[in-house]
């Protein structure tokens, strides 16, 4: 990984994903490049000096306000997709709105938050803006006590361990307090209907957030071993719930203005906010964590954090990863950190 020297002419650096290198490859014409996409993930558009910078406009005008951006240090291109293009950039062709959509993580709602007795508070052993999900029985709620179990998710389901885990929660729309409490019609293109969901799939496996627990199959695992799911409100009814399930509560829309936290989205004391869609899932160990702590030498590190069991413990075999939820229409993405965690 390298930067490229951007000070002078304009340098356009591309490289092929892995599935284009293998069809170039492959030399019996299935190449073609019909998709390209562009990121911006090294710009920061602080830099532009005019009149309201900190620093003040350019000295040589105008013609030089964005002289810093375009003169920022870029990377090169390479091919990592678990590193690359986490800000995507996409074109709308209409200029009457002034609100984008955003995808935000459910923290609000009664089963997801960290604390009984606060809004978003990140619990003390969960990491920053994420959860904890544990490998195997030995590791999960009620085998282990654990005193505060708000941001400890079980990725075991067997007998003896509750199946009703509850699932991550994302809140799709329009994230404003200057807009009026609605839902975005079926036909706004703001409205997000498909999503795609990214993680490591020698650690975990994907639940629908509402039905059986079976897990899904991915659409495609690179050679980093990502395994990446594509989801459609019109095909995967479990990742996109409707009705009174309490654990996809409706987006709350002023009935009776009650402040239930079923949304992120705008503010709920005034009802404002609008509304696309709603998504969640569960996470489910592989077997290769809940049967062997190999992956969790190789991969990970020890702990003696308790995590706040009551029960004695040895300490505790981690792994920190993430998963990526990407609206494959408006291309914003969500990352949520993970710790998966396994008894000594």
């Amino acid at each position: 990984m390298a930067f490229l020297d951007n000070t002078g002419d304009i340098i356009l650096d591309a490289v092929l994903t892995d599935e284009g290198r293998k069809r170039l490859a492959a030399g019996d014409g299935s190449f073609r490049i019909v998709k390209f996409a562009l990121a911006d993930d090294e710009i920061d558009y602080a830099l532009y000096r005019n009149n309201n910078n900190t620093a003040g406009r350019h000295p040589s005008g105008s013609a030089y306000y964005d002289l810093n951006i375009l003169q920022t240090p870029i990377l090169e291109a390479f091919t990592n997709n678990t590193s690359t293009m986490n800000s995507r950039l996409i074109s709308y062709r209409r200029n009457d709105w002034l609100y984008l959509p955003v995808i935000k993580l459910n923290n609000e709602n009664n089963a997801n938050r960290k604390t009984a007795d606060s809004n978003s508070t990140i619990q003390a052993y969960a990491p920053n803006g994420g959860y904890v999900i544990t490998a195997n029985k030995s590791s999960a709620y009620p085998d282990l006590n654990y005193t505060n179990t708000a941001g400890i998710k079980n990725g075991y389901v067997g007998a003896g361990v509750p199946t009703e885990q509850t699932p991550l929660l994302f809140g799709q729309g329009l994230d404003s307090n200057d807009l009026t409490v609605k839902m975005l019609s079926d036909n706004d293109p703001r409205r997000e209907t498909q999503y795609v969901v990214e993680l490591d799939n020698r650690l975990l496996q994907l639940l629908p957030g509402d039905g059986p627990e079976n897990p899904a199959s991915p659409s495609f695992i690179d050679d980093d071993n990502i395994a990446s799911y594509f989801l459609s409100i019109n095909t995967d009814d479990g990742f996109f719930p409707s009705g009174d399930n309490p654990s996809f509560p409706k987006f709350h829309l002023g009935e009776g203005g009650t402040a239930d936290r079923s949304s992120v989205l705008g503010d709920i004391g005034t009802n404002t906010g609008q509304y696309g869609t709603r998504f969640g899932f569960k996470l489910l160990s592989s077997d290769s964590i809940q049967l062997s702590s190999r992956l969790f030498t190789e991969l990970g590190r020890t702990t003696s954090n308790n995590y706040g069991a009551a029960a004695a413990t040895s300490g505790f075999y981690v792994i920190d990863t993430v998963v990526r939820v990407t609206g494959y229409t408006t291309g914003y993405r969500v990352t949520v950190p993970l710790q998966i965690i396994r008894m000594i």
